[in-house]
């Protein structure tokens, strides 16, 4: 299964079964989460076999089932802050990767929020919490479809000129993209120069939510996309 593969067949999942996942699929999450934290900055661990992914920590929504395994996205308050939005981008980007990962080697996966979280299974530097998860598994039923805004509604080419194909192959991807509540709070406008900017809604976890539309589009567009920003 390629990346756009994953990205089509990508569902948000609630419900697990409790097969445990094999070994050599969680070497291979390992072997991701690594190469994550040393390309950007960030810090993820992967837990599985767990009795409560969420340690008894509410989530801000959803109501889930056998959540035994997942990856955690550590961080400061700035994490959730909206004002931070280069961090919750790279957050989005990064965590989207990994989870785009997962699916390839056949796991179900969620983006998960949590709050207040100063204990669990995950091991935390001074200063920090877990703020997002992305469970994993064996999905005990996958329930929906994807809905997307028109194309149109999320992007904007300057200068009149017509969409090049590869900017729209990048948006029908980016179109797959999870965010929360399914608001799409995004719009990526091409330039005139070349250049790809992103503009975000108010909305919650906007920027989040754009990073993952972000790493879609890449790989969608399947070219070197300039961007105006970089992560």
């Amino acid at each position: 299964m390629n990346l756009v593969e994953a990205m089509q067949a990508r569902h948000s999942v609630r419900m697990y079964t409790d097969e445990p996942v094999e070994e050599a699929v969680l070497d291979v999450l390992r072997s991701e989460i690594d190469a994550i934290n040393q390309e950007s900055g960030l810090r993820l661990q992967l837990g599985s076999g767990l009795e409560d992914a969420f340690c008894g920590y509410e989530t801000h929504y959803g109501r889930f089932k056998e959540a035994h395994n997942a990856a955690v996205i550590l961080g400061g308050q700035a994490a959730t802050a909206r004002q931070d939005i280069p961090l919750q981008l790279k957050v989005g980007y990064y965590g989207e990767r990994l989870l785009l990962r997962m699916v390839q080697m056949g796991l179900s996966t969620s983006w998960v929020v949590l709050d207040d979280t100063a204990e669990g299974w995950w091991d935390l530097l001074p200063d920090e919490q877990a703020i997002w998860l992305v469970t994993f598994g064996h999905a005990s039923r996958i329930i929906g479809k994807h809905r997307s805004k028109p194309m149109e509604e999320l992007c904007r080419i300057e200068g009149g000129v017509p969409m090049p194909e590869w900017f729209r192959k990048g948006m029908e991807a980016a179109m797959l993209a999870p965010s929360s509540l399914g608001k799409q709070p995004f719009t990526f406008v091409l330039h005139e120069d070349g250049t790809v900017s992103t503009e975000l809604a108010d909305e919650l976890f906007a920027a989040v939510g754009a990073g993952c539309a972000r790493y879609h589009f890449e790989i969608g567009a399947g070219v070197d996309v300039q961007w105006r920003a970089a992560l």
